[in-house]
């Protein structure tokens, strides 16, 4: 997907990033042979994003028109949602996106048009936040090379394939009811979510469930749900809550796939095709 030497364009589109963490990230992917350049706006403030809507848009606009081999994301958060209905979709380019968390609806809208996302580690997260299993993952994908199936637990049986789609859990069910809302049909559909409580994964997936997300998905998997378990005493987990909600489906189901908020973030291009395989999932292309 990326050649060595190609431009990467760092944007911040979402929270305010930790500038040390930030440059440990950059000088990961600069081993790689990748060049990153940090646009304009990047290191601004406002409030608890990383600078105006004006200013992260501008960034996030001139990112995405081209001019550089790939966009990547310094931190998650919040505040990507608010710039979806600005971006001027009809003139972007091809430009991979990468990025994960807050940019899940991005992500999921480029690659609904047919534009090349990468759900993986922010540059913030990748140096310390990231294990290097998930680094090494991460460059094999950016560099075309065969990547290695991933592995969870079955809460559903059952074999499938499709584009996998997908991220995270709370900011996918806030698009619902908007021109962003996830569309799975046909689709193997990933979520992935960190400090909600059970009930509160309940009331997400329920979201989805109504709102018509799931509406012939092929199948679901998860990967870690930090934060969310029961409470002390309890007699059930949350895997046990996901296996009630999704059962109608008729679905496969797996859990605990290496992919979040955790060390372990196996990045996948939104899209692309794998299949579920008993316990696995398997890069198709």
């Amino acid at each position: 997907m990326l050649p060595v030497g190609a431009r990467i364009a760092v944007v911040s589109p979402s929270g305010v990033f930790d500038p040390i963490r930030l440059e440990a990230g950059l000088d990961v992917i600069r081993g790689w042979g990748y060049r990153p350049e940090l646009l304009p706006g990047v290191g601004r403030r406002h409030r608890y994003l990383a600078g105006t809507d004006a200013v992260r848009l501008g960034d996030l606009e001139r990112a995405l028109r081209g001019g550089w081999d790939a966009v990547w994301v310094a931190r998650g958060g919040y505040g990507l949602s608010r710039l979806l209905g600005r971006l001027p979709w009809g003139e972007l380019g091809d430009t991979p996106f990468i990025g994960f968390s807050d940019a899940s609806g991005l992500l999921n809208a480029l690659a609904a048009r047919g534009r090349p996302a990468v759900h993986g580690p922010v540059l913030n997260s990748l140096a310390d936040l990231c294990d290097a299993p998930s680094r090494e993952h991460l460059r094999a994908l950016l560099a075309g090379e065969p990547l290695a199936p991933l592995h969870g637990q079955v809460l559903r049986k059952g074999s499938v394939e499709g584009p996998m789609v997908g991220g995270n859990l709370c900011v996918l069910a806030s698009l619902c009811g908007t021109p962003w809302q996830l569309r799975a049909r046909a689709c193997v559909l990933m979520l992935e979510e960190t400090n909600e409580a059970p009930y509160k994964i309940d009331r997400l997936l329920t979201q989805l469930l109504d709102s018509g997300c799931l509406d012939g998905v092929a199948g679901v998997v998860f990967g870690t749900m930090l934060g969310a378990d029961p409470p002390e005493g309890a007699d059930w987990t949350v895997n046990d809550v996901i296996e009630e909600l999704l059962a109608p489906l008729g679905v496969p189901v797996l859990t605990g796939l290496p992919i979040g908020h955790g060390p372990e973030n196996r990045a996948f291009r939104v899209g692309g095709h794998v299949r579920i395989s008993g316990d696995r999932v398997e890069f198709c292309g």
